[in-house]
């Protein structure tokens, strides 16, 4: 796993307030793996990313300390998820799709 996927892996850790044991993230290909497996973490429905964004309902609450499980929804995961994506990897956001690839379509190392 290079420098960028354990960034990634840290900050997405840190904003959700999960843990994403190494065997695990060693199986994320894609965003969209990615954004699976912190949804089952916080034990939530999936929702694919095309509908959270069409209907942008979601809110960023990566600034929240603490925030609870409780407190998250599937459009409040992607839209923070694919801005830590954004941010880490210097991407296009609309390059930030689920089937996107890390390594082939990102540019992930």
């Amino acid at each position: 796993m290079g420098l960028e996927n354990i960034e990634i892996v840290l900050r997405t850790e840190e904003t959700f307030n999960i843990n994403l044991p190494d065997d695990e993230c060693s199986k994320v290909v894609t965003v969209g793996d990615l954004y699976r497996l912190v949804l089952s973490k916080l034990e939530l429905p999936y929702v694919q990313a095309k509908e959270v964004e069409a209907e942008t309902h979601g809110r960023d609450r990566s600034h929240l300390r603490m925030p609870s499980l409780s407190s998250w929804s599937p459009p409040d995961v992607w839209l923070p998820l694919k801005g830590i994506i954004v941010d880490q990897l210097q991407v296009k956001e609309e390059d930030v799709k689920e089937e996107a690839a890390f390594m082939h379509d990102l540019g992930c190392d």
